[in-house]
């Protein structure tokens, strides 16, 4: 057995060395590999002969953590030699040699050495091999801080264990800031800043809605089920009221979470129920006519069923005012939720608990766009814009420990989102036309994990299916077309269908005093189908230029309308009705090394793929069908994770270099409805992510985030005139630019009181840098750096109150967040305004 090891070993170092080799062939490469897992099937072979059929589930375990480690280090040889320049791939060669090796070592099995132990007669010493543990509060230190786990990933480590670049914030922390939503909440840490007008994130340069192209790169988990789109940009349940914990885990999670996690993903979990009653209440006024009502609570119902309520009602008027109707209102928001959970723990079988919740929101918005032209946070829509939407999610959550070392979980979702908006077409003062719009996404998942725990080996493994159907309808009346001479009447539908299945698998090996192995694997299945259909209505008008009293409008039978539509498309879109169905198979790997240097310190390094989904693009007006590719990312990424000062300091950062290929894209006028998606692009970015937490003595806190981020499309043509050549003159090559809501560093700083004589209260300043708001780095669209400053300040009354006043931008700044440029004019986005307000809540005692 232990030259069968060494053979092993040693193929394992000589297929590295053939990889790197600049003259070795591919095909070469695939032999030897594959002569590496014929070996290692061989080893399995006789190992399971002698270890018997007892020890094959663990035998198989480790078997299958050892495959997914070599291959996924051996995909990482492929892409190193890659990357560029070749001073990275000199530094990076040799920590993949370390990591195949090491994960050759993984076959051999612990079950022969019980064996011979249980037929020796010797007298043995039994040498304890604890877990690596999560670390715990030690009472011989006055003040440190609690330990976190991350339950956005499916092994559950904790922050100082895993080496993902993952900021949490906790309830404790939720209360002490002003933060009302998601979006304040990731948006004061480092490489995240809000987007499209706070109707979106950007995580490390890539917005929630992706670059170009179409399907989320972020997604947003609710007590274990993803949000539809919309409501996870912004529009659903994220209220920060009543939440147990916020995480942010930037970088691509597709093999932890597969399809719209490109970028990275949020993770909420709301207050569960417990064995104590509990009830909090909220009474809150703000500026501008604002207010903010919530309730929360809940108990034990019987021995074994306890549940949980809350909701909330809160408006904020906003401060952008409407020049051409008189209407202060334009940038509102308005956010109702509730929710219920009912957990039920039965003692006629241990180890089972469910825990069923239930969500509702429904939630108003005015326009994320405004026509500036009559000053800063002014609009000019002679329509008014309005968006209603609302969001009902079921989610039911089951584990099982049927041993020691197995469980099971099941995790099952059902959300709807429903939404009916109004727009002005051109959000002027003009009679451009206007638009109502509807969409309807249904989403239905199930996932299933087995899970296994040792003392050396933690690994879950499991299945995972998903379908989603959404139906769009655009009713447009009197939208200007051709230059003003012509207006559109009619509609657009689109429906649109995803069936996603997956297979998946992870696992922590500390196969050494102070090392740990972490292999993953996600096989991932999609089907895509998509309909759309236009039936427009065309009238002749007489344009803007010529001064009647009154437009004369002359309809135009749909035989001569599909007449000019052909011969002047680009005037006159043309109806349609158009319809593709495309399918991906994708095999996402991970494979990640961690030093524990010292109980309070490590470092690790992790190579991982990410990639979103191809599908097919229709094009608003006309119709152009266009499938296109999934696109994919590989990131090489080196984590410090340290606790200092007798745990009462944590310093962790994260350095990162990703490399994006198959880039989707948008071609054509971003400003425009002519557009469509296709695999044009490649680029790359790398940046540094840095955060400190501080536990003074005392009550007092202190943080600071520090966020590097250089970002570069290597390749990007937009083919404006659309002959499918990108060098003519009046095409666009976005080659060197950087991306969109990209800002090359991002910095917060903070100081928090917890309680100190009745007194609580918070002070945090946000930095974020200049950037571009459109791949096309038009300098119009390019925002200011600036700072954002939030205080709060609390005040314990008798009996259970308390009193708190707070202010968001306390310095007034404007908050721009770039421009959509349509030729001369510009629609502004703006970030939130300086505000105030004042709370009451009552705590039961």
């Amino acid at each position: 057995m232990d030259q069968l090891a060494s053979l092993q070993i040693a193929l394992a170092a000589i297929a590295l060395h053939h990889l790197f080799a600049r003259r070795t062939e591919a095909s070469n490469r695939c032999e030897w590999l594959l002569a590496l897992l014929l070996l290692n099937a061989a080893a399995l072979a006789l190992w399971n002969a002698a270890a018997g059929p007892a020890a094959l589930p663990e035998l198989w375990l480790r078997h299958a953590l050892a495959q997914g480690a070599m291959v996924a280090t051996l995909r990482l040889g492929l892409a190193l030699r890659r990357l560029q320049p070749r001073r990275l791939r000199r530094f990076l060669a040799p920590v993949s040699y370390i990591a195949v090796t090491l994960a050759a070592s993984l076959l051999p099995p612990p079950v022969l050495a019980r064996n011979a132990e249980a037929e020796s007669t010797l007298p043995t010493i039994p040498l304890p091999q604890e877990e690596r543990r999560m670390p715990e509060l030690r009472e011989d230190l006055p003040v440190q801080l609690a330990p976190v786990v991350v339950t956005g990933e499916k092994l559950g480590r904790s922050l100082a264990e895993t080496s993902s670049s993952v900021a949490i914030v906790t309830r404790e922390d939720l209360r002490a800031s002003s933060d009302a939503s998601m979006k304040d909440v990731v948006t004061q840490f480092a490489n995240v800043v809000s987007a499209d007008g706070d109707r979106a994130i950007a995580i490390r340069g890539v917005p929630q809605g992706g670059i170009g192209g179409q399907g989320d790169t972020i997604s947003v988990y609710l007590d274990g089920v993803a949000l539809p789109s919309r409501a996870g940009a912004f529009a659903g349940p994220l209220s920060a009221w009543d939440l147990e914990q916020v995480e942010i885990l930037r970088g691509a999670q597709s093999t932890n979470q597969g399809r719209n996690s490109l970028a990275g993903s949020v993770v909420l979990r709301s207050v569960e129920p417990t064995e104590d009653w509990d009830l909090r209440l909220r009474a809150g006024l703000m500026s501008r006519d604002g207010h903010d009502y919530a309730l929360a609570g809940g108990g034990p119902l019987t021995d074994t069923l306890r549940f949980r309520i809350a909701t909330q009602d809160r408006y904020d008027n906003g401060d952008v005012v409407n020049t051409t109707r008189n209407e202060d209102d334009a940038q509102r928001e308005r956010t109702r939720n509730a929710r219920a959970r009912l957990a039920w723990l039965p003692q006629a079988l241990p180890g089972y608990q469910a825990l069923y919740g239930y969500t509702e929101s429904d939630n108003e918005y005015g326009d994320p766009f405004h026509d500036s032209s009559g000053g800063d946070r002014t609009e000019t829509s002679n329509v008014r814009p309005n968006e209603d939407v609302s969001t009902k999610l079921h989610s039911l959550e089951q584990s099982y420990a049927f041993s020691r070392r197995w469980s099971l979980e099941a995790i099952s979702g059902w959300s709807k989102l429903s939404n009916l908006y109004t727009i002005d077409y051109d959000r002027s003062a003009a009679e451009g036309g206007y638009s109502d719009n509807t969409e309807d996404e249904e989403i239905l998942s199930q996932e299933l994990r087995l899970r296994y725990s040792r003392p050396r080996l933690k690994a879950v493994t499991g299945l995972y299916y998903a379908g989603s159907d959404v139906v769009k309808n655009t009713t447009g009346y009197d939208v200007a077309a051709g230059g003003g001479i012509a207006l559109l009447n009619g509609t657009i539908d689109s429906d649109a269908s995803t069936r996603t299945t997956a297979l998946f698998a992870e696992a922590d090996w500390d196969f050494a005093e102070a090392w740990r192995l972490t292999a993953g694997l996600r096989l991932n299945r999609e089907r895509a189908r998509r309909h759309d259909v236009s039936q427009l209505d065309l009238s002749l008008t007489t344009p803007p230029q010529v001064p009647l009293p009154l437009p004369i409008v002359i309809p135009v039978l749909d035989p001569l309308a599909d007449v000019l539509a052909a011969a002047a498309s680009g005037l006159v879109p043309p109806d349609y009705d158009e319809r593709n169905d495309t399918r991906f198979t994708d095999l996402l790997p991970k494979a990640g090394l961690t030093w524990f240097a010292t109980d309070d310190s490590s470092l690790g390094l992790t190579y991982q793929e990410g990639y979103r989904s191809g599908g097919t693009s229709i094009s608003f007006f006309g119709g152009a069908v266009s499938p296109y590719d999934p696109e994919y990312t590989r990131t090489v990424e080196l984590s410090l994770r340290s606790r200092w000062l007798q745990e009462r300091l944590t310093l962790n950062a994260n350095l990162f270099y990703t490399r994006w290929r198959d880039q989707q894209v948008t071609i054509g006028e971003t400003s425009g409805f002519a557009t469509y998606t296709t695999n044009a692009g490649r680029s790359h970015y790398y940046g540094l992510e840095a955060e400190l937490l501080w536990k003074l003595q005392g009550p007092l806190e202190a943080f600071l985030t520090f966020g590097l981020l250089r970002s570069e499309f290597d390749e990007f043509g937009n083919d404006l005139n659309g002959d499918g050549d990108t060098s003519d003159a009046d095409d666009e090559d976005y080659r060197g630019n950087e991306f969109p809501y990209a800002p090359r560093q991002t910095a917060g700083i903070g100081l928090t009181l917890r309680e100190w004589k009745r007194v609580s209260g918070q002070l945090a300043a946000n930095y974020i840098g200049s950037f571009h708001s459109d791949p096309d780095n038009d300098p119009r669209s390019r925002a200011d750096a600036r700072v954002l400053v939030n205080a709060k300040l609390g005040y314990a009354l008798p009996a259970g109150f308390t009193l708190a006043v707070y202010g968001r931008n306390l310095t007034g700044e404007l908050n721009d967040q770039g421009a959509l440029v349509a030729g001369s004019r510009l629609a502004s986005r703006y970030g939130e305004p300086r505000s105030f307000g004042a709370l009451l809540e009552w705590q039961m005692p």
